[in-house]
């Protein structure tokens, strides 16, 4: 990965001054059902992400994301947008560890436009996500950064979100239900866990292993055509 920092001041302006709508904004994250992610690990690995439909966590309608492979398989992470078009998790179950958890507030993970640096505390409420009792509770902040980001299938790097969990709860899961890398305890760092690009939404992010962006699928062939044009913006 090559990256470089930018002010988010003049990414915040420029999304303000472009986007005459919250679905016009190019970094709201995809959320509509059938897309689909592919990413390669910097360790070899394999996976696989697809929006599986929606469900209702503690009285909101959220996208279920669904992983396919590796350590996190049978994963489902719960997200929705706030009225800015930023992304929410709802919260995430996790089959192979046993925990399947609600956030009150839902998280904010990806801010629209990115900007403010860092963002304020949120106090979260953890709720089991069967029985809805109480089962925690912590403080959340996160801290963005703009980067330049080379992916594998595109020749010009492109301009990208990192977003840091500066203060996440321990445990041996990350907040959204990834593993963490092995050996390694709870991420607080002011390293990005996950990078978000124009449209694409999460492009890099950190789990089991580093997993880069190495294919995407939009839910109709019209739309899924669209990406072969997608990419030769960035050749």
């Amino acid at each position: 990965m090559r990256s470089a920092r930018v002010p988010l001041a003049a990414l915040a302006a420029l999304a303000i001054v472009s986007t005459p709508s919250i679905a016009a904004n190019p970094w709201t994250p995809p959320l509509d059902i059938g897309t689909r992610w592919e990413y390669r690990g910097d360790s070899g690995g394999h996976q696989v992400q697809t929006i599986t439909g929606q469900t209702t966590v503690r009285g909101r309608v959220v996208s279920v994301k669904s992983y396919a492979e590796g350590t996190d398989a049978g994963l489902q992470n719960y997200w929705l947008l706030d009225a800015n078009g930023g992304l929410l998790l709802a919260g995430f179950r996790n089959p192979s560890a046993a925990v399947a958890v609600a956030y009150e507030p839902p998280l904010l993970f990806m801010p629209v436009p990115p900007g403010f640096d860092p963002y304020p505390v949120q106090h979260v409420v953890v709720h089991d996500l069967v029985t809805d009792a109480v089962v925690n509770q912590f403080d959340f902040q996160i801290q963005t950064s703009l980067l330049q980001l080379q992916l594998e299938f595109e020749v010009t790097p492109r301009f990208v979100v990192g977003v840091a969990q500066l203060s996440p709860p321990p445990g041996s899961l990350m907040l959204d239900g990834r593993h963490l890398p092995a050996g390694s305890g709870a991420v607080s760092s002011p390293a990005p866990l996950d990078f978000y690009g124009q449209v694409l939404g999460d492009v890099m992010y950190q789990s089991s292993e580093l997993f880069s962006l190495i294919g995407y699928g939009l839910p109709t062939p019209v739309a899924t055509s669209s990406w072969g044009a997608l990419k030769r913006l960035y050749h």
